[in-house]
Order: structure tokens, then C-alpha cells, then sequence
């Protein structure tokens, strides 16, 4: 257990100890996170250390404070590893028990996390705030962060959707010459040669990837193979089943990435057509397929996220009858 800088501990209440936390206090941190998180932000501790198998981050700080060894609050940040943004954007989170707020935690341990940012070149400190916690948004107001992006994170009920209120997803597809597979179906068929159409499907994430609003810019090029096939194809984070892909011919124009969390919260990580194939209704006929999938397996929640100024996907997920939460506020403060 490392010990943190004295002159933060000082700063701590009576009776608090703050200290880096180290791999053991994954799943404790995994809990602590769960207890304030909608269903869209809810995590498994083994998804979580699934992510960090796949996507290391050597420069990401932990610290958690505890009283008599409970968690009673904890921060992080990192440069995202495999998706440090190209303009020295780093993102942290601070979360404290209510008991616990008001008592100088969160600026204790955001001093920390920002010395520990600057000092290893981050240009910017991004973090996000939910639209229920006002007390959060004036927190960081005072200690100089300004908002700058929104995201909203919506949910259908899979059980009560109506999918007669739509033309059938793959006549949809068939009409812009299109068929859909899902991610399973694709893998199967393309057994003979799985490794080409893997790294076709992350080339075209990548490109589509960048047309769509966000915080901050994506890293110019994919990982390396091994890593982002780690990532996307073998990890938590793909249902190869719920994850459908539309192909022109053999060749990927559209995917939704979709996974099912042990909570039985189904969540859509990404959902994109390319350029030259939107406007055509594959985003929808790919997300009326998805819901399909998790409707015959009992499914009772499908979640995602939208940022405020993707109006075309935020448009589709309405019409399907999402309904949005509040708003994750982002804010940012520069820091060189």
C-alpha cells in the first residue's frame, strides 16, 4: 500500500487515511462506483479488469481514502491508454460518500490527480458531472473547471417494444442492397480468414468512429492488432450476438457494438454507418436487430449514450422510444 504525498493526507478529515491504490482494490473501487452509477454506468469488477488487461494504462493514478477500512471516497485519472486523445486531454473522476461531502476529500484528492496530470504532460483535465448532482457542477466551478460538452444517456424497455411499428431490419437493409449479420453470424462465416475481416471491421470503426461528437479527439491510428482485437472481439464489451454488422457484398459499411452487462442491462458502446452509406435507415434496421436478439433472450434494459450535438443517432434512438436520463456534463480546466 503506497503511501500519498503527506501535505494531501494533512488536508484529510480525522481519522481518514489516504493512500494509492493498488490492483487489490479493483473490485472494492468497481463497488464503491456502483453505488451512485445509473443503469448505463453500472460495472462488473471482471468487465472492468478485462478493460485494463486489454487497454494497460502505466500512467493512470488511483487513490482511495478510507475510514477503518471502508471506502469513503476515491479518484483516478489517466491519459486512456490505447485512446489518449492527441491533444494532452486526460480524463479523472472523484466520488465521495454523502456522508463524507463537505468535508474537503474531493479537493484534497483533485489537487493530487491534477499534480499528477501536469506532471506527466496532460494539457487538459476533463471530467464529468451527472445532471442530478448540482452540488458537483458548483465543486467544480470553484476550482476553475468550465463545461464544454454534454453526453445523455437513454434506455429503451426491451421487453415492451413494439418492433411492429417498423418495416422488418433486414428489408430495410435489403432495399439499400445491404444484408445484416450479426457479429456471431460473420465470425462464422468468415472462420477461413477471421483475422482480414477483424481488421477490416476495426479500419471502418475507426473511420466512422471519428465522425461522431466527442469530448475530445480521438488518437490518429488504431492500436496495434493484437491489442484492439483483444479489445473489441474478445472482451466483455462485444455480445456476438446483440453486435450487428451491415455488409455491402463482404464488406463492413455499418456496425452497433453491443454488450450485456451482468447487471441484465444491455448497452450499445458504438453505432455507425460510413459516409458514403448514411441516410439509408441501417443505423436503425442495426439497432431494430439488436432489440430483436435481446427480446427473445429476455433482455429487460437496453442503454446508451449520445452526445448532445449527435442529433442524428440521438433522432433514431427517440423514434425507437428511448428515453434520455439527465445530462453527464463534462467539464474541463486547462492545466499548461
Amino acid at each position: 500500500m503506497a503511501p500519498v504525498p503527506s501535505d494531501i493526507a494533512s488536508r484529510l478529515p480525522a481519522g481518514l487515511v489516504a493512500r494509492m491504490a493498488d490492483d487489490a482494490d479493483l473490485e472494492r473501487m468497481v463497488e464503491f462506483e456502483n453505488r451512485f452509477a445509473n443503469a448505463a454506468r453500472w460495472e462488473s469488477p471482471a468487465g472492468v479488469r478485462a478493460f485494463f488487461r486489454t487497454n494497460p494504462q502505466p500512467d493512470r493514478l488511483a487513490i482511495v481514502v478510507e475510514r477503518h477500512g471502508e471506502i469513503v471516497g476515491q479518484g483516478t485519472v489517466s491519459d486512456g491508454g490505447m485512446w489518449a486523445s492527441p491533444d494532452g486531454s486526460w480524463r479523472g473522476g472523484i466520488r465521495v460518500a454523502p456522508e463524507w461531502r463537505g468535508h474537503g476529500i474531493a479537493k484534497a484528492l483533485l489537487a493530487l490527480l491534477e499534480e499528477h496530470a501536469r506532471g506527466r504532460g496532460a494539457k487538459r483535465f476533463m471530467t464529468s458531472i451527472r445532471g442530478n448532482e448540482p452540488e458537483g457542477l458548483a465543486f467544480a466551478t470553484a476550482q476553475g473547471y468550465a463545461e464544454f460538452h454534454r453526453r445523455f444517456d437513454a434506455y429503451i424497455d426491451v421487453a415492451t417494444f413494439d418492433p411492429s411499428r417498423f418495416d422488418d431490419p433486414d428489408e430495410i437493409a435489403r432495399r439499400a442492397g445491404v444484408r445484416l449479420l450479426s457479429y456471431g453470424e460473420l465470425a462464422r462465416a468468415r472462420a477461413g480468414d477471421l483475422e482480414t475481416m477483424q481488421r477490416t471491421l476495426i479500419a471502418m470503426f475507426w473511420e466512422v468512429r471519428r465522425d461522431v461528437p466527442s469530448p475530445a479527439p480521438m488518437p490518429k491510428e488504431p492500436p496495434p492488432f493484437e491489442q484492439a482485437r483483444r479489445m473489441f472481439f474478445e472482451g466483455p464489451g462485444m455480445d456476438a450476438a446483440a453486435t450487428i454488422v451491415a455488409l455491402r457484398g463482404d464488406t463492413p459499411v455499418g456496425m452497433t457494438a453491443n454488450m450485456v452487462k451482468e447487471n441484465g442491462v444491455a448497452y450499445t458502446n458504438f453505432t455507425g454507418v460510413v459516409r458514403a452509406e448514411r441516410g439509408k435507415g441501417l443505423a436503425l434496421a442495426m439497432k431494430l436487430r439488436s432489440l430483436r436478439d435481446l427480446r427473445e433472450r429476455g433482455v429487460r434494459l437496453f442503454g446508451t449514450t449520445n452526445d448532445e450535438a449527435n442529433a442524428a443517432m440521438r433522432g433514431i434512438n427517440a423514434r425507437l422510444g428511448y428515453v434520455p436520463d439527465q445530462p453527464t456534463i463534462m467539464v474541463a480546466k486547462q492545466l499548461s
